[in-house]
C-alpha cells in the first residue's frame, strides 16, 4: 500500500537505506573496473605464469595438496539395503 506524499515533498530515502544504495555503487564501480582492467590484460603467457610462481615460492609461499574428496567417508545412507 503506498501513501500520497503531500505537493511538493519529495520523497526520501531513510539514511541507511541511500548508505547501503551507495555502498553498493561503489561496489558495483570496483567490479567492473576490475573486469575492464582483467579483459585489456589479456591472458598471461608461460613466462609471465612461470615468473609469477616464482615470486610467491620466493616469498614464502607454499602449495597445498588437498586429499581427493573421494577419500572422505559418505554418511548419507546411499548403498544401504532395507
Amino acid at each position: 500500500m503506498q501513501t500520497k506524499l503531500p505537493a511538493g515533498k519529495a520523497r526520501r530515502l531513510p539514511t541507511a537505506t541511500a548508505d547501503a544504495a551507495d555502498s553498493r555503487r561503489r561496489s558495483l564501480s570496483a567490479i567492473i573496473a576490475h573486469k575492464r582492467r582483467c579483459r585489456d590484460a589479456g591472458l598471461p603467457d608461460s613466462a609471465t605464469i612461470s615468473s609469477m610462481v616464482e615470486a610467491f615460492l620466493a616469498a614464502g609461499g607454499a602449495v597445498t595438496a588437498c586429499p581427493p574428496a573421494y577419500v572422505l567417508p559418505v554418511q548419507n545412507g546411499a548403498g544401504r539395503q532395507g
